[in-house]
């Protein structure tokens, strides 16, 4: 009977022993459960801390930038592209990598990416032209010197690239007289400056609009210039490209064939964007109005040499460049067809020919001629 209960309580005391490890083990699992669960918490909060420092020492989201326009893929040249990764690598230094083909837009109009200041950061660099002469300093320069104009302009894109041309003195002029980024401010700016500075003789006019306004310095065409080598920026206002329509006479008196296509090539000096098409001709072919209009210009015009220029709506403009001779006069009416000079090769030209082009503004907005002519194009 002794022996019975001897074995009873031993079973029983097993038992308990048993049950105490179960719980024992039990708590044993929560307790790395909420061990796990802890650092797991941690990781999630430290990924949060340090996306907000990110976010502060890269300024902020691209929603916190005031870019203003969409900047689009830089359609640049190969002596462009090359710089790529240097100018994204400094750009990221200072958490700007969105910038990079604005930047290489940039480049393209500075230099087309050939010599050895190819972001021409010389005189933002050390105030005289030619002191760099490494394409590496002159990235790092340019890109400091681009960072800090565009945080002066509060991250105002096109008044960002026209001080990049004139200076940081116009973002002031800018701030005086509105607060944005305006053409005409360009104009008025590049005037008052060219009045202080023209007797110095240091400072061309650029374009035959600079001519116009008597506004030579800079470049009052900069921001455009810019842009236009940015897929999706579609100009200075970053508006779409609109011109007018109806039938197109043809600008020559012979058959037209087309001897400079629209768009980039390259005749000698490098990589430049043709404005219009190149027709073929001779100093005795006579050239016609493409459709009823209203002559805004008739004279000499830089390098395009003789030029007329007829206005067919609000936003459709053509001009017949290189004549010989010119038989209008400004203001003069004309229609569809009408004679408006002779073939030539006054101005930049290397043969007789006609530089033809159709835009949407009277120095701006070009497209491409050949398909409104019947001749296939872009």
């Amino acid at each position: 009977m002794a022996q019975q209960s001897s074995t009873a309580l031993k079973d029983s005391s097993k038992a308990i022993s048993k049950h105490l490890l179960k719980k024992k083990l039990k708590l044993i699992g929560m307790k790395y459960k909420l061990i796990i669960a802890g650092i797991l918490l941690a990781i999630i909060l430290m990924g949060v801390i340090i996306a907000g420092l990110v976010a502060v020492i890269g300024g902020g989201s691209d929603d916190d930038r005031p870019i203003g326009i969409g900047i689009g893929q830089a359609m640049v040249s190969a002596e462009v592209l090359q710089y790529r990764d240097a100018v994204f690598a400094e750009l990221s230094k200072y958490g700007l990598s969105e910038y990079t083909d604005l930047l290489l837009a940039l480049m393209m109009q500075e230099s087309g990416g050939r010599g050895n200041d190819p972001m021409q950061a010389s005189e933002s660099y050390c105030g005289s032209i030619g002191c760099i002469t490494d394409p590496q300093l002159s990235i790092e320069k340019g890109v400091l010197h681009f960072k800090n104009v565009l945080e002066k302009a509060n991250y105002d894109v096109k008044l960002t690239l026209q001080s990049y041309n004139f200076g940081g003195g116009f973002i002031d002029y800018v701030m005086k007289n509105g607060g944005s980024y305006t053409y005409e401010l360009a104009i008025s700016f590049s005037q008052m400056q060219y009045q202080k500075y023209a007797h110095l003789g240091i400072y061309k006019c650029h374009r035959p609009e600079a001519i116009q306004h008597n506004a030579c310095y800079g470049d009052i065409g900069y921001v455009d210039a810019v842009l236009k080598y940015l897929a999706s920026a579609g100009g200075a206002g970053g508006e779409s490209v609109a011109v007018g329509s109806g039938e197109y006479h043809s600008p020559l008196s012979i058959g037209m064939r087309v001897t400079s296509p629209f768009g980039w090539r390259n005749i000698g000096g490098g990589p430049e964007f043709h404005k219009g098409i190149d027709l073929a001709c001779k100093q005795t072919d006579s050239i016609h109005a493409v459709k009823d209009g209203t002559i805004v210009y008739a004279g000499v015009m830089s390098t395009y040499g003789n030029l007329v220029t007829v206005q067919h709506g609000p936003s459709d403009y053509t001009s017949y460049a290189h004549l010989s001779r010119i038989d209008v006069t400004k203001g003069q009416q004309v229609s569809g067809g009408n004679k408006v000079g002779m073939c030539g090769t006054t101005g930049y030209s290397t043969g007789t020919h006609l530089h033809f082009e159709i835009k949407s503004q009277m120095w701006d907005g070009h497209v491409d001629p050949a398909p409104y002519l019947g001749l296939g194009g872009k």
